[in-house]
């Protein structure tokens, strides 16, 4: 089991914007597992793509930073 910070990417569309964004910590033997744990029954949360929002999801600031800050 380990502990993994939740980060989702930033965006632009439709002339908004936004930074990227950490979500707090989950334990999980993967982070997808660790993510499904967070993120419970939270109707924006797509298991599949691993996406918030359709915002990409990260274990690390700097991927989340890489695309759009």
């Amino acid at each position: 089991m380990r502990t993994y910070t939740i980060w989702s990417e930033g965006f632009a569309a439709t002339g908004e914007s936004g930074t990227a964004i950490c979500h707090g910590t989950a334990t999980g033997d993967t982070f997808k597992e660790a993510c499904r744990k967070h993120f419970k029954r939270d109707q924006y949360f797509d298991e599949r793509s691993l996406s918030y929002w359709g915002c990409g999801l990260y274990d690390n600031e700097s991927d989340a930073r890489r695309n759009f800050g």
